[in-house]
């Protein structure tokens, strides 16, 4: 939670460094051709990472935290059919391993 509320910070602070360090005579900083300004040519691309990492970020944390305790309600609620699938798939398999079908 820490990391997500840094990220937000980080965000809101480079946000206003920019409003209040580029202007109307900084406006080749600002090109939508970077490589032609005064950023990088590979700028956009680490922008684009970082929203992707950040977003990547928050679906991995998301999926951690919830997807475990809905599968243990789901699996409590479904015991009966999760103990009978696993006693179809061990006489299955000891089927198939003494050759008799």
């Amino acid at each position: 939670m820490l990391m997500r509320y840094a990220a937000i910070a980080g965000a809101a602070a480079a946000t206003l460094f920019g409003a209040i360090n580029f202007g109307a005579a900084d406006a080749d900083v600002m090109l939508v051709d970077a490589g032609h300004g005064g950023l990088g040519a590979d700028a956009p691309v680490w922008v684009l990472a970082m929203v992707v990492g950040g977003a990547v970020y928050s679906i991995c944390r998301e999926a951690t935290v919830s997807v475990p305790p809905a599968f243990g309600a789901w699996a409590g609620d479904n015991k009966t059919w999760l103990f009978a699938g696993s006693a179809l798939l061990v006489l299955a398999a000891f089927a198939l391993g003494t050759g008799t079908t």
